[in-house]
């Protein structure tokens, strides 16, 4: 009988006995997506600690460790869950870790490897606030539960951003809306705004609170408009230094 390969999710500085099954579960699901569940069979769970182990065939193993690495490096949502149920935990069993290891032919626990650690503690964050200006293409408005409003708008970036203004500030839009979705006009928001820095460097904008807006045309649109009337003539009216006056006579001649 072919031996099959194994792959482990342990957890140490906690008893198995002291996690509820339903966090059992959801760990040993979380864990085969992160291998892919595809030639994966479920081995076995116990305690010395708590080990979750599941085994594949031999000839899947390099396709299960790729699987796992890749999720690994793109933070999936598998791992972070598993990062989430065990950051509850550490709350009363501050001693908990979690690692993963494999092997394509151990036959025991003694001969299996190091593939990842898991490191589910939240990085550290430095939170700041700052004066700033942000323009994009208004995308929705959505009313608040409280004395604010917010609207959605696109960044030339792609990034879509929501802008927490008051309900003042919310009626004094009001009357633009037309104009920024008929006509894609852009709108100026001036306010400030709260940045989220953590520690591989990386800033996310947390929240804006607007203050002032301001009407942007679009006057690329306006432009493409021009042209594609002017080029509608059928007799020469759109090469005249007055096209619509000549459009009119065209009309009602």
């Amino acid at each position: 009988m072919t031996e099959k390969s194994t792959f482990v999710l342990k957890l140490s500085g906690i008893d198995l006995s002291n996690i509820s099954a339903g966090d059992i579960g959801r760990l040993l699901n979380d864990f085969c997506k992160l291998l892919g569940d595809d030639y994966l069979y479920f081995d076995d769970i116990y305690s010395g600690s708590a080990i979750l182990k599941v085994k594949t065939y031999p000839e899947y193993y390099a396709e299960k460790i790729e699987q796992l690495h890749t999720n690994i490096n793109k933070n999936s949502s598998a791992l972070d869950d598993i990062h989430k149920v065990i950051r509850r935990y550490a709350q009363n069993f501050a001693d908990i870790d979690a690692s993963i290891f494999a092997s394509r032919t151990a036959i025991n626990d003694e001969f299996l490897e190091l593939v990842h650690h898991i490191d589910y503690r939240e990085p550290s964050a430095h939170v700041f606030h700052q004066a700033e200006t942000l323009t994009g293409k208004l995308i929705r408005p959505a009313h608040g539960k409280d004395d604010t409003d917010h609207f959605m708008i696109l960044l030339a970036n792609d990034s879509q951003t929501s802008i927490e203004v008051t309900k003042t500030l919310s009626f004094e839009i009001a009357p633009f809306l037309e104009s920024l979705w008929r006509h894609e006009s852009l709108i100026r928001f001036s306010g400030m705004a709260k940045y989220e820095v953590k520690d591989n460097f990386q800033i996310k904008l947390k929240s804006f609170q607007a203050s002032s807006f301001e009407i942007i045309d679009n006057i690329t649109t306006a432009r493409s408009w021009m042209t594609d009337f002017a080029a509608l003539g059928s007799s020469g009216w759109q090469d005249e230094k007055d096209p619509v006056n000549a459009w009119l006579e065209e009309r009602h001649s």
